[in-house]
């Protein structure tokens, strides 16, 4: 029965945690966006998801990923980071390194990766 157990777990361990993103796209430099619609929800006007970036090389600090909890503004197409989380493993695997943006409202051009995706958000929810 406790090898039964150890074998469960396993394989349970095993399956990458891949399954609640969703790839939206990839940008001009080959990076490649994932979103988990789980996550998107809308509240008062806004309307709030996560993003994960996983990068084709590792950036300047050696990051090979990023998941981002993003604000966005349907009606004015406009969205903002609440939260950025670094990592140095595909897929936001590993350990993550915090960091605070600066909350200030992007506008993304609607043939760009970050406008398709709050596009993509939009249309969810309508």
């Amino acid at each position: 029965m406790k090898k039964l157990l150890i074998l469960l777990f396993s394989i349970l361990i095993s399956f990458n945690s891949y399954g609640e993103w969703k790839e939206l796209g990839k940008d001009v430099d080959g990076d490649t966006y994932y979103i988990d619609t789980d996550t998107i929800k809308e509240h008062e006007g806004y309307v709030y998801w996560w993003v994960l970036s996983d990068y084709i090389k590792p950036n300047e600090y050696g990051d090979i990923s990023l998941k981002t909890y993003v604000e966005g503004d349907c009606e004015v197409n406009r969205y903002k980071w609440l939260s950025l989380i670094y990592y140095k493993q595909p897929m936001g695997e590993g350990v993550g390194d915090a960091d605070n943006p600066t909350g200030e409202w992007r506008y993304a051009p609607p043939d760009s990766i970050g406008g398709g995706i709050l596009k993509y958000v939009c249309d969810y929810v309508d």
